[in-house]
């Protein structure tokens, strides 16, 4: 399958070059490019060359895009799939986001700022599987994968499936920081805690 999504992201950012009037010629070096390796700093510009991004979202309203932006959804360019660059969505955002805790009031918001250069995500990607606590499914691939999971709804921030303890459900950091934050809606209990204990 993965096989099967590169070439149809080749023929995606095919497109899109010769749309902006690339050559034949000019397009290969925008391949190379595009796989070049894991997400260091020098990958993240050779990413901001790149023809197509990929994006992903909670709700039809935002998006955030692999190079950090998150926007509304008509500021998402058709062709490209990247948030457009003139619109005032700024590179890695916290905005909305409790940095000591790591963790942002919407899904979009907390995949962008997980990506920028102030989180070490690169060591994060080291520390934690694609499944949680589980190593056999490996480990993630490039920082974008890392925060759509990671801002994915975390188990220590929910009192049950939807029903969460925090303003800032999504999260990025690990529990506890320092401790869990206490939870703003009441006192969160665990699986075989007691309704009296405090």
């Amino acid at each position: 399958m993965g096989r099967r999504r590169r070439r149809a992201d080749v023929v995606v950012a095919l497109v899109a070059a010769l749309a902006r009037g690339a050559t034949a010629r000019e397009y290969p070096a925008t391949i190379g490019a595009r796989d070049a390796g894991a997400a260091t700093s020098s990958a993240r510009a050779r990413d901001d060359a790149r023809a197509t991004c990929e994006n992903a979202h909670v709700d039809a309203r935002r998006v955030v895009d692999d190079r950090g932006r998150a926007c509304a959804w008509y500021e998402v360019d058709s062709v490209t799939g990247c948030c457009s660059t003139t619109t005032t969505a700024a590179r890695y955002a916290c905005d909305g986001c409790d940095e000591s805790a790591r963790c942002c009031r919407d899904y979009e918001t907390c995949a962008a700022c997980c990506q920028g250069p102030t989180h070490d995500v690169e060591a994060a990607m080291k520390r934690h599987a694609r499944g949680r606590n589980q190593i056999a499914t490996g480990f993630f691939e490039d920082a974008f994968e890392y925060c759509k999971s990671r801002c994915r709804t975390q188990p220590s921030v929910t009192f049950h499936e939807n029903t969460y303890a925090y303003d800032t459900a999504y999260c990025y950091g690990d529990y506890p920081v320092n401790e869990d934050p206490v939870p703003a809606k009441g006192k969160k209990t665990f699986a075989g805690d007691s309704a009296d204990e405090s």
